[in-house]
Parts: structure tokens; C-alpha cells; sequence
């Protein structure tokens, strides 16, 4: 009877060869699959061959004691069904044990790896280095995190804020008493008081940004009749010329295009010795790719003042009035519960809005109901000045780690803005309403989606003409990357630059995307679904790009 349980264990173990890694195999956010399968094939065997011995030897035990054992075929069946459940239950608690503890390695490789690297890097040139920028919480890949016209730097080096109007002093953001400038200094580039009538601080690269450049130049020269042709035409000539009879100057400090009928511009006006600065997401309407008229503008106020001679002075009661909401809830909680949210979209309210900051094909998978999409990008790039500074805005993200870094941006821009616990996911979880499918994995079921190659592997793949694309944030990218790599980074990509972007990977390459961190590791998933679409294959992601030149 050994002999037979012996040979059956062997036949089991042979074919869980086969087919039990894949069952085996863990899936960690962000949706890792490491490959353990064959220490899991190991581990099976050991189990099996143990269990075999002992439930053997005591087999041999009872039918050399008890001859005459009853239902011998039903004992050893038994036998063998104990030694198949106790391999299998064994071996499956070791691959989940072994995948959480490869998981949470790589996570620590990858902190370390974060963490050593790029903290002495000024990745946009602004003057403060990447650690500098952190403990500021300033975007260390936007010269200017604040909009306000000035680099962190020079606000930072002249005693200013870069996060908003308030001085810096030994470390402690405190509010500046007078907020004087000087029109003379580095800090004051934007405010112009030469004789000419519009100046253009931006570079004019498209028929889009020479469009709008003319449409302020008109107003700014007087040219009202030829401007009011430009514009959206919602009001009477009369009315539109009233709004611009006083302007002496226009300087268009920043314009950045979002996609290919929107632009983020900055403004500052000027009128009877005072200035106002403007925040203005305009859309175009085009004909073919030739704009024609103003199709809509969005407009906020970002600073408004006196000009004395050389002097320059804040009013900061105009600007506290535009943004009272602010002032009076700036102190709320920045994260929300998930029992709060449910309470608020529950109730008759209209009085806030649900942003949802994924990207579009995470947004395509399934999304919460009355939510408005827009990209994390690409609010960065402008799209911001779209919501509403008289109402909360609640901030989804797939697990609330983007969603507090969008709840953190907007709040700079005086947005009253909180992020959901735990994100979509944590939401749908505890039940609430969802429109579609919110797990990633559900919809890409695929392996490939899930699989993570070994360094071994990566550089066996590039000799054979596979195509490394370096998600991670520019910055990164910039201090080190894989030679040969490109750099895609999605959630950093305005809409408008996207195509550009993917058409640095020829078409019909096959790729392996790569990451180092929780969120870029998720983003690399996405961008390989998104190659994809693009006519590419996607082969995996390798997320380990500290060890690629060891």
C-alpha cells in the first residue's frame, strides 16, 4: 500500500507542477505578481513528501499491528486525500505568505531607492533642490508651484512663500504684514510699467497661443471692434467695451495648452494705477485646427493691487473677498469618510462637487455618478480654475493616495478641497454607489498585466528588441534612467502633450514599462494598457530599475 500512496503523491506533486503556481500566485497592489512559482513547486514537494512519510509509516504501522484492518481501500483513500489537503492548504499559505514578503521588500528597496536619490537635484532649475522643495511642500517639477509669476526659488530667497502670499521666516510660514514688492527686484519680472500698451512673457509655438496673444494684444491696444470679433459675442458690443474702456496694459504672463481647445492663460491687467492678476482657462472654437473665436472663458482673480511709482502693494481685501469660501473653511478636514461622503451625496445637497482625478481609462472602467472628470495633469496645467471657489470639492482617486495630492494642490489655488479615505476602491468596498467596474484587474485579466520581470529577464528582453518605458515622475528620469529608455509619464502629461509622448515608442513595439513606487507602478499598468491602444504590445513591468546596472 506504500508503494501505491507513494507513486499517487508522486503523480499529484507532477501534475501541481503544472498547474498550481499560476492558482498560487498573490495579487498585491499594485497588482504585482511575483514569480515564486517554483519555490511554491518546492515547497509542495517537501510537504507532500512529508506528509507522505508520516501518514505512510503510520499506515504501515495499523496494518502491521491490525492485520486485519477494515475498508483498507476507504483508509487509504483518506490517506491520500489528507496528504493532497494538507500539501495544498500548506502550499497556499506559503505563497501568500511569500508574496506578501517579496512585496513588502520591494517596497522597502523601493523607499530606500526613492529616498537616496534625487534629494540634491534642482529638477526644475528654480534654485531649491529636490529635499528642499519636499520639506516646502513645493512641486520640485514646476518652477512656480503658486502660479503667482515668480519662481519658488526667488520667493524662497527673498523671504516669500512660494505656496501663496505669506512670508517665510526661520522656517515658519507666517502672514507678511505689508507684502510691499519692489518693482525693481528679481521678484517683480511680471509688473511692467514701460509705455508699451500688451507685452507677451510667453512663447508663441502654435496658431492656438498666437490667436489668443492677438485677442489681448486688440483689447489691450484699443482695437475693442476686431477683439469683440475674436470673442464669444454672449453680450453686446456696448457692454463688452465697458468692461475694457479703462485698460492702459495687458502683459500675458503664462499660457499653457491642455488639449486642443483649451489653454490655461495668466494675465495680468492693468487700469488707473491699479493691477489685476487673472487666472483664465479659455476654449477656442476651431475650424479644422484654425481657431476662429473665443468659445468660452473661465475666469478667477489671483491677485489684485496698487502701483505707487515703484512700489508695489497687495490688496489683500479684495482678494480675501473673492475667496471668503476659502477663508472660512481652509481649516476643514482634508479627508473625508467614507460614512461623511455617503452622508453628503446621500442627502438633497447640490452644493458640492465630486472631481474625479483618475486617468481617462480608469474614468472608462467606472466612476461615481455626477462626478466631473478631470486629470490630475491637467488640472495642474490650468484646468483648476473650472471649479467652483464657492463649494467643496471632493476628491476621488483609485486609493486616495493621488486624491490627497490633488485635494493638496487644489487647496493652494483656494479651492476648499477634500480627498475620499481609501479612494474608489476603499469606497466601493464599503458599499457605496459606483457606476461600472472600479478593480483595474477585473477588466485586464490577463497575466501579462500582472506580471513583474526580474532584472535577469529585462536585460535578456532589451537584447531581443523589447522597448523600456520609463514611467516614473520627469524628474527621476532625468537624474537616472535605463539607457534606451523613454519617458512616459501619464499622470504628469497634460492631455494635449499625450500623443506626442506615446509617439516616442515606435509603432508595433513590444514593451516592458518600468516603475520604482507604489502610485508610478500602478501608472505603468495603465500605460501599457494604453500602448496597447495604440497598436503596441505590452509585455509586463519591471519595477526594480535600482539593480538594472549592478
Amino acid at each position: 500500500m506504500n508503494k501505491k500512496i507513494i507513486k499517487l503523491a508522486a503523480f499529484l506533486l507532477l501534475v501541481h507542477s503544472f498547474i498550481f503556481p499560476e492558482a498560487a500566485h498573490a495579487v498585491i497592489p499594485p497588482d504585482f505578481i511575483f514569480n515564486i512559482g517554483t519555490q511554491i513547486v518546492q515547497f509542495f514537494s517537501i510537504i507532500a513528501i512529508f506528509a507522505t512519510a508520516i501518514l505512510g509509516t503510520f499506515f504501515q504501522f495499523f496494518k502491521t499491528r491490525y492485520y486485519a484492518i477494515k475498508h483498507k481501500k476507504t483508509v487509504l483513500s483518506l490517506t491520500i486525500l489528507t496528504i493532497i489537503v494538507v500539501s495544498l492548504v500548506s502550499s497556499y499559505f506559503y505563497a501568500t505568505y511569500k508574496q506578501n514578503a517579496e512585496y513588502q521588500k520591494w517596497l522597502e528597496e523601493s523607499q530606500r531607492y526613492t529616498s537616496n536619490q534625487n534629494i540634491n537635484l534642482d529638477s526644475n532649475n528654480d534654485g531649491l533642490t529636490n529635499l528642499e522643495e519636499t520639506k516646502l511642500v513645493t512641486d520640485p517639477n514646476n518652477r512656480d508651484t503658486d502660479s503667482d509669476g515668480y519662481s519658488d526659488g526667488e520667493e524662497v530667497k527673498n523671504g516669500y512663500n512660494p505656496n501663496g502670499p505669506k512670508n517665510l521666516e526661520e522656517g515658519v510660514v507666517n502672514e507678511d504684514k505689508n507684502d510691499q514688492l519692489n518693482i525693481g527686484s528679481e521678484n517683480n519680472k511680471n509688473i511692467d510699467t514701460s509705455a508699451e500698451k500688451f507685452i507677451s512673457n510667453v512663447n508663441l509655438t502654435d496658431s492656438s497661443e498666437r490667436f489668443i496673444s492677438k485677442y489681448y494684444g486688440n483689447i489691450a491696444n484699443g482695437n475693442l471692434e476686431q477683439a469683440y470679433e475674436m470673442s464669444k459675442k454672449t453680450v453686446g458690443f456696448e457692454t463688452f467695451k465697458g468692461w475694457y474702456l479703462k485698460t492702459s496694459k495687458i502683459t500675458l504672463d503664462k499660457l499653457v495648452r491642455i488639449d486642443e481647445k483649451k489653454s490655461s492663460i495668466e494675465l495680468t491687467l492693468y487700469e488707473d494705477g491699479t493691477f489685476t492678476r487673472y487666472g483664465v482657462l479659455m476654449t477656442l472654437t476651431l475650424q479644422g485646427e484654425t481657431p476662429v473665436r473665443v468659445e468660452k472663458s473661465e475666469v478667477k482673480i489671483l491677485t489684485q493691487g496698487l502701483i505707487d511709482n515703484q512700489n508695489i502693494s497687495i490688496d489683500k481685501s479684495k482678494t480675501a473677498q473673492e475667496y471668503d469660501f476659502f477663508a472660512k473653511n481652509e481649516n476643514s478636514n482634508i479627508l473625508v469618510t467614507n460614512q461623511d461622503f455617503k452622508r453628503i451625496t446621500d442627502s438633497q445637497q447640490s452644493d458640492y462637487i465630486v472631481l474625479d482625478a483618475r486617468e481617462d481609462i480608469e474614468y472608462e472602467n467606472g466612476y461615481f455618478p455626477g462626478s466631473i472628470h478631470i486629470r490630475f495633469a491637467d488640472l495642474k496645467a490650468g484646468r483648476w480654475i473650472e471649479l467652483p471657489k464657492e463649494k467643496p470639492v471632493y476628491v476621488i482617486c483609485w486609493s486616495g493616495i493621488r486624491g490627497k495630492e490633488v485635494a493638496e494642490f487644489l487647496r493652494t489655488k483656494k479651492i476648499v478641497s477634500s480627498y475620499l479615505e481609501n479612494g474608489a476602491n476603499g469606497w466601493v468596498e464599503f458599499g457605496g454607489k459606483w457606476i461600472g467596474e472600479i478593480k483595474f484587474g477585473e477588466k485586464y485579466t490577463d497575466p501579462k498585466y500582472q506580471i513583474v520581470f526580474s532584472t535577469d529577464d529585462v536585460k535578456q528582453k532589451v537584447t531581443e528588441g523589447v522597448i523600456l518605458v520609463d514611467t516614473r515622475e520627469p524628474y527621476k528620469y532625468i537624474q537616472s534612467h535605463i539607457a534606451g529608455s523613454v519617458n512616459i509619464p501619464i499622470m504628469y502629461t497634460p492631455t494635449i502633450n499625450l500623443e506626442k509622448t506615446f509617439n516616442q515608442v515606435p509603432a508595433n513595439s513590444k514593451v516592458i514599462t518600468v516603475c520604482d513606487g507604489y502610485v508610478n507602478c500602478f501608472d505603468a499598468k495603465i500605460t501599457g494598457v494604453e500602448l496597447e491602444r495604440r497598436g503596441n504590445q505590452f509585455l509586463g513591468r519591471y519595477n526594480k530599475p535600482w539593480e538594472y546596472e549592478k
